[in-house]
């Protein structure tokens, strides 16, 4: 870090690819990284496209005191659960949406602040979806049951290459009204337009009382690039795509090789405050 660099007070953290292992845990030397950088005065929310309810176990885990965000930017909350902001979609733009995606061979999940909504709960995406999160969704005929309160759709499909190539060719025509962004290569994440971690970015830095600049971001998949875009610093995991890296400033190891106690050692903890305000 130069003189000149921000002071960082805060690291917003993606959970898949990021601070949680391949096994869906936090290990015992990201947990003790994360409690080092509270002793410096570096608070940590995690920023994930999952439901609240998927969250907030790691949030409790972790000992964490401030807000949390879901759904990429749609919802956020408090670790006792509370809702303090929530993005849904207006009924016409899901309608659109919807029938955009009718001709295409793809799994469409939708979620609220409280569900998970599926035409089918036994299809391989939605078993391993189950096993990710460890939340169960509902079963439903018609979807979405209460168009108004949704926050999120889930585009899923095995053919890769089709949900890249959705991710490309929607975002154009809902320019404005959505924001889609990958979190997974088989996954397309539809939110509402100001639901994106670069949106979070702002809101998590006014909910907390520092500037962006003052923001450390880590993050490994399409839909993090543009919470490290925003943030005063970047650090993108090893095994991200050279289009995330390239909008880090950092990139450290992967997961399971301690990669973002590493990022918390080595890039924030030199920029971090010391009890009475100075610097490292």
């Amino acid at each position: 870090m130069t003189e000149t660099s921000p002071t960082i007070r805060l690291v917003l953290s993606d959970m898949d690819g990021t601070i949680l292992d391949s096994d869906h845990t936090i290990s015992p030397t990201t947990g003790a990284a994360v409690q080092r950088l509270a002793e410096r005065g570096v608070a940590l929310a995690l920023v994930s496209a999952r439901m609240p309810a998927a969250v907030l176990p790691y949030v409790r885990q972790l000992g964490l005191k401030g807000p949390c965000v879901g759904f990429n930017g749609g919802v956020f909350f408090t670790p006792d659960g509370n809702i303090l902001k929530s993005h849904h979609f207006p009924v016409e733009s899901l309608m659109a949406i919807m029938e955009a995606l009718s001709s295409f061979p793809v799994e469409i999940w939708f979620q609220t602040e409280q569900e998970w909504l599926v035409r089918e709960c036994r299809t391989p995406l939605v078993l391993r979806e189950r096993e990710l999160t460890g939340m169960t969704p509902r079963e439903v005929e018609s979807l979405p049951m209460t168009p108004e309160t949704v926050n999120r759709l889930i585009v899923c499909s095995d053919d890769t290459a089709l949900i890249a190539r959705l991710e490309e060719e929607l975002a154009p025509p809902f320019a404005g009204r959505a924001s889609m962004l990958r979190s997974a290569p088989h996954k397309l994440n539809i939110t509402p337009a100001k639901a994106t971690k670069g949106e979070a970015v702002v809101e998590l830095a006014r909910l907390y009382g520092v500037t962006p600049q003052e923001i450390a971001a880590l993050g490994d998949a399409p839909n993090d690039i543009p919470m490290l875009q925003a943030a005063g610093m970047s650090i993108a995991m090893g095994q991200a795509q050279d289009s995330v890296k390239e909008q880090a400033s950092y990139v450290t190891g992967k997961p399971d090789e301690g990669g973002w106690a590493y990022a918390a050692e080595t890039f924030i903890m030199p920029a971090a405050p010391f009890s009475d305000g100075s610097r490292k």
